[in-house]
């Protein structure tokens, strides 16, 4: 049995016809574009609504705890009171008045 040479350059020759020939068939992929995003004006009321409520609540936290730290240092010098007229105030609200 006789097998015949193959030349070198003759077969790289082959290979790359065959790439191109691969790459011709393959169509080319669109141009891939950056997505986007665009809001209603419902969707950007209501984003300036909720940064505006979170900056209100971390406000009145700050607020309410240089209140209570207040509160807790005039407890501590036994300098806290309270008028009988809120206590009872408060004592009443607590009371249903359908009874």
């Amino acid at each position: 049995m006789r097998i015949n040479s193959v030349n070198q350059s003759n077969a790289i020759a082959q290979y790359m016809n065959a790439v191109q020939a691969k790459q011709e068939k393959t169509p080319a992929r669109p141009e891939l574009s950056s997505d986007s995003v665009e809001l209603s004006d419902g969707a950007k009321k209501y984003a300036a609504f909720l940064k505006e409520a979170r900056a209100n609540l971390e406000n009145s936290e700050v607020e309410e705890a240089a209140k209570v730290a207040d509160i807790m240092e005039k407890i501590k010098k036994n300098e806290y009171k309270v008028s009988s007229d809120d206590l009872a105030g408060s004592i009443m609200r607590g009371i249903p008045t359908h009874i």
